[in-house]
């Protein structure tokens, strides 16, 4: 277990250093890389190996196997240049057979004023009066099975669609993800791949004038362990009062170098939690932190969260999240 352990960081810490060129520019679809889910942002998106809700649909749908009943979850993403994003997601567990989930997310661009290239008037303002505006839609449907009692495996199938101005493109894309505890000193494994899909198209002209973009395909590969919080623990500890938990990922893409995230998560008499971590090779939203509290409500069991991830040039995203147990 000890070789396994050192070599995910090994990989990791390649994945990042080796990288020669930023392929930046060469994606379309650009939101479905936005991170949903204060919890997850604030450990630096380092999270696909220690899912706790719903939420990990959006990263890792494997993670949907840790949802006992009813599982919901509202987020709410302050983006940068006054964008707002709403994000949902909801879970149920079928018995033996799995989890399903349903998820949504939606990105309005508000009312942005029309400008032509050049003013008739010859004029330096080459603003019409009018405006237009854009969207972004994702709608997604998940499921998730344990196969033994450490593996799991999911899948997402998700319809994606970017509308701006008059014209609009919607495709396909799945997602797949697997989720291994090993059992072993709170250590656990995982991989995704997201956005397999066929490439985005705006202008349905002549076959000779077509032009297609792929969206962004993600693959992730990351580990966590529990340091606090059990007898068997590298720190030992009573779980019922202190929990650390430490996050490593790897991504690689098609439209950027590979990037390394890593986060941790302290989590105090089981309810109240904080969060940090830290994002490799980005140009804006290294540094980020968060914090969160649970509560039970008449049997049923709440967690509102926030995230602040740093911009040193554009404006800070917020993020607020509220999970629902039933």
């Amino acid at each position: 277990m000890k070789k396994i352990f050192l070599l995910l960081y090994a990989l990791s810490l390649c994945l990042t250093t080796n990288a020669q060129f930023k392929k930046a520019g060469r994606t379309s679809m650009q939101f479905v890389k936005i991170g949903v889910g204060a919890q997850q942002t604030a450990l630096g998106e380092a999270c696909i190996a220690n899912p706790n809700d719903v939420t990990s649909l959006f990263w890792n749908p494997a993670g949907l196997t840790k949802i006992e009943n009813i599982q919901t979850s509202f987020h709410y993403t302050k983006w940068i240049a006054d964008l707002n994003i709403m994000s949902a997601a909801a879970g149920v567990r079928l018995g033996n057979i799995g989890v399903l989930a349903l998820s949504y997310s939606f990105m309005n661009y508000g009312d942005i004023d029309e400008a032509l290239v050049t003013s008739a008037s010859g004029g330096v303002d080459t603003r019409t009066g009018n405006t237009f505006t854009g969207k972004d839609i994702s709608f997604g449907i998940s499921f998730a099975r344990s196969f033994t009692d450490k593996l799991s495996i999911g899948v997402t199938a998700k319809y994606l669609r970017e509308d701006l101005y008059k014209y609009t493109s919607s495709l396909w894309a799945f997602d797949i993800g697997s989720y291994y505890e090993t059992g072993w000193k709170g250590i656990r494994l995982a991989m995704s791949a997201q956005n397999f899909a066929s490439q985005a198209r705006w202008l349905y002209t002549g076959e000779e004038n077509q032009q297609s973009f792929e969206i962004p395909l993600v693959f992730r590969i990351g580990w966590s362990i529990d340091l606090l919080g059990g007898e068997d623990l590298v720190l030992g500890g009573d779980p019922t009062q202190h929990k650390l938990t430490f996050n490593m990922d790897a991504l690689h893409s098609n439209d950027y170098s590979e990037r390394l995230m890593m986060g941790a998560e302290y989590t105090f008499l089981n309810r109240f939690i904080v969060r940090g971590g830290y994002r490799f090779n980005y140009d804006e939203g290294n540094l980020s932190f968060g914090i969160g509290a649970n509560t039970s409500v008449y049997g049923f069991n709440f967690q509102i969260d926030y995230s602040y991830v740093k911009n040193d040039y554009l404006d800070s995203p917020h993020r607020i999240s509220l999970m629902m147990n039933f």
